[in-house]
């Protein structure tokens, strides 16, 4: 099986730092594409009770620090000689956010922490996890 389109859902957490670094991994074997997505969770910005333009400032603040984040990827993408692109997508709800992008981006693969900093952890795969590999088109390769 070759993989020429791989997506890394990636939060910061260390399980997706792994992740990501694994399909770093791959897609130097299969010369492919490497996909990374930050997903920003609007409903967690707060409750309904908090002005607007406090989640604008929230929601920006978030960008900016996953825009430095994004820039590591870049950095070791590059080291590798890897084709990196990187997206952030504001969302209601990750895991249909994931699987539409995968679908839309053609994605041979995906590579994603088996944990990461979600709210509520599970005890055997984070709720994330679990959800990309119910409704996964492509392969899914979990790391711990």
């Amino acid at each position: 099986m070759t993989f020429k389109n791989i997506l890394v859902p990636y939060d910061g957490s260390t399980y997706s730092l792994r992740a990501f670094n694994k399909a770093i991994e791959i897609a130097k074997q299969h010369n492919a594409n490497l996909k990374v997505v930050a997903c920003l969770d609007i409903a967690n910005l707060g409750g309904w009770y908090i002005d607007r333009r406090i989640n604008k400032d929230i929601m920006k603040k978030a960008k900016n620090l996953t825009e430095k984040l994004f820039f590591k990827l870049d950095n070791i993408a590059a080291k590798n000689a890897i084709s990196l692109d990187s997206k952030i997508i504001e969302s209601n709800n990750t895991v249909k956010s994931l699987i539409s992008f995968a679908k839309s981006k053609n994605i041979d693969l995906i590579v994603m922490g088996s944990s990461g900093r979600g709210e509520f952890d599970k005890i055997l795969l984070g709720s994330v996890s679990n959800g990309i590999i119910q409704k996964a088109k492509c392969p899914v390769l979990i790391i711990k």
